[in-house]
C-alpha cells in the first residue's frame, strides 16, 4: 500500500491486475506488462496503450512501481509484495499463467524491431557495457557470499556460462540457477528484453576482457 501523509492507500483493481501483469518477475518491459494486462485483466478493453501509460504513472507517483531502463527498452520495476496489498498479487489460476505466456510471446514483435541487426560499434559497445554490468553483479553477489572477489572464479563463471548458453538457454538457466544465482534476474532480463546472441556477445566480451587484464 502507499502512504501520502497521514492517509494509507490500497491499489485500485486495475492497479491490481498491473501488479499480477508482473507475474513472478521484478522487473518487466513495459511492452510486455501492457500485452499480458490485455490477456489477464477484466478491464483490458477499455484500456488503450496511451491510458495502459497513464496508468503507469500514477502508479508510480504512488509508489506501486518505479521506472527502469532494460538494456534499451523502457521498463518498470515492481515495488509492491504480497503483504502491502489487500488481495493476492500473483496470477489466480493457472488460466492466468498461460494468459501472461501468450503475452509475453505478443510483446516479442514489438520489442525486437529495437535490435540492432548486424555487428556495428554501437553494438559491441552495448555489448560491453551490459557485459561490465553482469561483471558487476556477479562480482557483488560473490562478495555477500564469502566476504571475497576471485577474478580467476570470475573468469571461470563467465566461460561456463557461454558453453552453457551454446547448447541452450535452458542449460545456461541450470547453470545460472545452480552456480551464480544471484545473478538470475539480471541474466534472465537481458536473455528476455535481446536475445540469446545478443547476452552471449556480451559474456564472451567480457570473458575476454577478464582474461587479457587479470592473468
Amino acid at each position: 500500500m502507499s502512504e501520502r501523509g497521514n492517509r494509507i492507500e490500497s491499489p485500485t483493481d486495475v492497479e491490481l491486475d498491473v501488479i499480477r501483469s508482473f507475474g513472478w518477475s521484478i522487473m518487466e518491459a513495459e511492452e510486455t506488462l501492457y500485452q499480458r494486462f490485455l490477456h489477464l485483466s477484466a478491464n483490458r478493453s477499455l484500456v488503450t496503450r496511451d491510458t495502459f501509460r497513464a496508468l503507469l504513472r500514477n502508479m508510480e507517483s504512488k509508489g506501486f512501481i518505479s521506472p527502469i531502463h532494460l538494456l534499451g527498452v523502457k521498463g518498470y520495476q515492481k515495488l509492491m509484495v504480497e503483504s502491502d496489498a489487500t488481495k493476492s498479487l500473483q496470477p489466480k489460476n493457472p488460466l492466468d499463467e498461460i494468459r501472461l505466456v501468450v503475452g509475453s510471446k505478443k510483446a516479442l514483435p514489438q520489442i525486437a524491431r529495437e535490435k540492432p541487426t548486424k555487428i556495428t560499434g554501437a553494438l559491441l559497445q552495448k555489448s560491453e557495457t551490459i557485459g561490465k554490468d553482469i561483471q558487476i553483479a556477479l562480482e557483488s553477489w560473490m562478495l555477500r557470499e564469502t566476504g571475497r572477489i576471485s577474478k580467476g572464479l570470475v573468469h571461470e563463471h563467465m566461460k561456463n556460462m557461454c558453453h552453457a548458453l551454446s547448447e541452450s538457454e535452458e542449460s545456461l538457466f541450470e547453470y545460472v540457477r545452480t552456480q551464480t544465482p544471484g545473478i538470475l534476474i539480471e541474466v534472465g532480463q537481458i536473455l528476455r528484453a535481446s536475445g540469446p546472441d545478443f547476452l552471449l556477445l556480451c559474456l564472451r566480451l567480457t570473458e575476454s576482457s577478464i582474461k587479457k587484464y587479470s592473468f
